[in-house]
């Protein structure tokens, strides 16, 4: 059988080409999903950085609120009663009070900074002096409440924030601080659960880490990376790419507080951000890859369905060739393919009846014809009744011979005649003194008829003259085909018979014999007159085509 795409492109096969379909259909939907794909990226990274930003405002706004919170405290105790009427011990003992209830402690100091009073240490002992910031005095002079940036605490020696208000006292002016740890703002992100891979970044004026997210003891006190204070110099608030100051590859988000001035980072690591942004990206693309497989799987499905079924096709054509019948199609075949199943059912049907009428004329052909042979046949003994017997019998085995080939092409409805059989057929009662041997041939009505005349004369030649004469004779008969060529070669071969001389002249067989090989076949005929017997060559081309067909 017939292979389906043998020896044709690669995209011959009606698989190959539903998967091109299927391919060229989401080709389209592969430039959409790419576009989308990008459109998705930019989409989740904008909204990923306004997070971002989000968050530093949020942030920003409880470090602002826990600030206020500090300038409350501050404000409260500067109306304090014992505080105004400059009773410092009594001050010291409520303010010490107030302390225990929050983070922070009170330092009361004059306009220079020598403080009079701190909570941290008990009343009375000798406390040092602190310089203020040219800032923070002017804002005391003009009566306003500030906070400080991030400085060293000379009593605690931690890093400390300082809310300082103005304050009188006995008509002399005074500065009362609020003061607590910078790492207490780290409880801000605690509270808004800065994930723990980000890193929120408490910066003050002089652009030093007041508090952080992550290893905020390690950094505290430290400059802002360059890249960080050159976005501080541009904006107030933006998203850029930077570098965290334990050198990790960032993407930070900054606002900065018009309260303090300080300003919020947050930064997310660039490996985490196209993670998470990828995250979103891969899970569309991963979409798309299980609908290109769902749709070549399928495609395959159905192709291997319709190639099943053409293969079927070439079954039912195979079938007609050995003029089979064929059965219905398969209900659940497809249209197309049913529609041919059906006309070469049909073909099949009308080759059936073709090759009985066929097979009808022809025996009605080789009855006439034998009917004719028949008549030859009276005709001949009339003509010959009045001489001797020999010639009349010659001649009624001639058209033996010659009906005996045309029996055998009857059998085969005239379309091709077996080498071997003809030879057989030929010899007639001499058959069982002859050995034959050689491949299977099919001849052509034409050629088959010729050659029954030459192996019946070359019997009747060896019956007379040759190894058929004598009791002990036999006759070899051998053929071969070049199938290159396409020619037959045959040898007659006369065995155990009496001893030969050439003839004088060529009989009427002998004449018969080289004009049906040279004349009718286009061959070539060798007559080697060996004293040991006789022995005949003969080649011939065979022709491409059957010579005699019928149509009908």
């Amino acid at each position: 059988m017939a292979r389906l795409g043998t020896g044709r492109g690669h995209f011959s096969s009606v698989r190959s080409r539903l998967v091109l379909l299927t391919v060229s259909l989401l080709a389209p939907a592969l430039l959409a999903m790419g576009f989308l794909l990008i459109s998705a990226d930019r989409e989740s990274r904008s909204q990923l950085y306004q997070q971002l930003v989000t968050t530093a405002r949020a942030l920003s706004g409880a470090v602002d609120r826990q600030a206020a919170v500090g300038i409350s405290v501050a404000e409260t105790l500067a109306t304090d009663q014992a505080l105004i009427n400059g009773d410092w011990a009594a001050f010291h003992a409520r303010a010490q009070r107030v302390a225990q209830r929050r983070p922070g402690w009170i330092v009361v100091s004059d306009i220079r900074g020598q403080q009079i009073l701190n909570t941290l240490q008990p009343y009375g002992q000798p406390l040092p002096a602190v310089p203020r910031a040219n800032e923070l005095t002017s804002a005391l002079l003009a009566g306003r409440s500030k906070i400080s940036d991030l400085r060293e605490g000379k009593v605690s020696g931690k890093p400390v924030i300082t809310v300082a208000t103005p304050i009188q006292v006995r008509g002399q002016p005074y500065v009362l601080s609020y003061v607590v740890e910078s790492s207490s703002f780290t409880s801000v992100f605690r509270q808004q659960r800065v994930p723990e891979t980000w890193i929120a970044t408490v910066i003050d004026n002089n652009r030093r880490v007041v508090a952080r997210s992550r290893l905020n003891e390690k950094f505290t006190g430290k400059q802002t990376t360059s890249d960080m204070a050159r976005n501080l110099d541009h904006s107030t608030e933006g998203v850029s790419k930077s570098t965290s100051l334990d050198g990790v590859p960032t993407m930070v988000a900054y606002t900065r507080s018009p309260q303090t001035g300080w300003t919020l980072v947050v930064a997310v690591p660039r490996a985490e951000l196209a993670r998470t942004v990828n995250r979103s990206v891969l899970t569309g693309a991963g979409v798309f890859v299980v609908l290109l497989g769902m749709g070549l799987t399928l495609s395959l499905v159905y192709a291997r369905r319709i190639n099943g079924e053409m293969r079927q096709l070439i079954l039912d054509a195979d079938a007609i060739g050995r003029a089979e019948s064929l059965p219905p199609a398969d209900p659940d075949t497809l249209e197309e393919i049913a529609a041919v199943h059906a006309a070469l059912r049909t073909a099949s049907q009308e080759l059936k009846i073709r090759e009985e009428r066929q097979g009808v004329m022809i025996n009605e052909l080789n009855h006439r014809v034998k009917n004719t042979l028949a008549t030859v046949q009276a005709l001949a003994r009339q003509t010959f009744s009045k001489t001797k017997d020999a010639p009349v019998e010659v001649f009624t085995d001639r058209l033996i011979a010659l009906s005996a080939a045309h029996d055998l092409l009857t059998r085969t409805g005239w379309r091709e005649a077996d080498m071997g059989q003809l030879v057989q057929a030929s010899l007639g009662a001499y058959v069982e003194r002859v050995d034959c041997s050689g491949p299977a041939v099919a001849l052509a009505p034409h050629t088959a008829v010729g050659l029954s005349m030459v192996f019946h004369e070359l019997a009747t030649n060896s019956a007379k003259y040759g190894a058929l004469s004598a009791p002990t004779g036999r006759v070899s008969v051998t053929w071969r085909l070049d199938d290159d060529g396409g020619v037959l070669s045959f040898t007659w071969r006369d065995q155990g018979g009496p001893p030969v001389t050439p003839p004088a002249a060529q009989g009427f067989g002998t004449r018969l014999i080289e004009s049906s090989i040279r004349r009718e076949q286009k061959g070539s005929a060798h007559f080697d007159f060996r004293p040991d017997g006789l022995v005949f060559d003969a080649t011939l081309p065979l022709p491409a085509t059957v010579r005699w067909s019928n149509s009908f």
